[in-house]
């Protein structure tokens, strides 16, 4: 089982800094790949409904800036980390694609993948904060069928085999065009987030794999239950189903004796988000997960 760390690039503690420091302190130490996670809005009051946890919930005023400010925006960070580092992975985790042109994200993301030399793995979603998408000026209406076409129009752009390729579906209408750069990979790896029922079958249907926020190891053995019963149905080997776990522990202890029981679930790659800590501190904590490993 591979191990991942989300990069501190929100937050009060958020700086140029340590992010620097911590990519390459991760990498000199054996993780795996580096994390970004992606708001690029954060709004003081907002009627929309956190779904990830147990049970909806309506986040107080104030609640996003105070947690994630500053907030680095997550392309750009994931792409000045892969010019500083030469093997460790990077993942989005994950991309809200209601709030991304797919025509741009293919672009970027290609372009990410190619001058990393393959390293980049994508998680996606199909978001919470409808007042995200509402200040930039995106629509919110049928979201996880624009984000199925979104990710058509990665996948015609990333692998067409043509000079010029176009795309002509419901959300996106494009005549023929260069889809160069493309990726080192063929395709990217594109994880699909959610808990929802509609979203696992999601991940099954048409995605690599699957990724999850923190949650219990009791919930997540629920929801990968939930993911072969649907790869059964679908005629899938659930094998070929990425599956990454996230979770954030209070305590190395916590962490090193959670890790055998992910091993035991079947969790191929497991993203740990740590809390907010001075430099000296987190960057020791990255080198004893590190350890872990082994």
């Amino acid at each position: 089982m591979e191990i991942g760390l989300v990069l501190p690039q929100t937050g009060p503690t958020a700086s140029p800094a340590l992010l620097r420091d911590f990519a390459l302190v991760a990498e000199e130490s054996g993780i795996d790949r580096l994390w970004a996670v992606d708001h690029i809005v954060l709004p003081y009051r907002t009627t929309s409904k956190y779904v990830l946890g147990r049970r909806p919930t309506v986040v107080a005023d104030g609640w996003l800036s105070d947690n994630l400010a500053p907030n680095y925006e997550m392309l750009t960070t994931l792409t000045w980390v892969a010019g500083l580092t030469s093997s460790i992975g990077l993942g989005t985790s994950v991309a809200s694609l209601p709030l991304r042109n797919p025509v741009l994200n293919a672009r970027q993301l290609a372009t990410l993948d190619a001058c990393s030399g393959g390293r980049l793995v994508c998680g996606v979603g199909i978001g919470w904060l409808r007042e995200e998408a509402t200040a930039m000026g995106l629509p919110w209406d049928r979201r996880a069928d624009r984000c199925e076409e979104h990710i058509a129009v990665l996948r015609t752009l990333w692998c067409s085999q043509s000079s010029y390729v176009e795309f002509h579906g419901e959300f996106v209408n494009f005549d023929p065009m260069d889809p160069r750069p493309q990726p080192n990979q063929q395709p990217i790896p594109i994880l699909i987030g959610g808990h929802s029922a509609t979203a696992l079958s999601r991940a099954v249907r048409i995605g690599d794999g699957w990724i999850s926020a923190p949650m219990p190891t009791a919930r997540l053995a629920e929801l990968l239950d939930q993911i072969r019963r649907l790869a059964d149905s679908n005629g899938r080997d659930h094998a070929t189903i990425l599956k990454v776990a996230s979770t954030s522990p209070r305590t190395l202890d916590e962490l090193g004796r959670a890790i055998p029981e992910y091993y035991r679930l079947g969790v191929d790659h497991l993203q740990v988000v740590l809390p907010p800590l001075d430099r000296n501190t987190v960057l020791a904590r990255v080198r004893q997960i590190a350890e872990m490993k082994t």
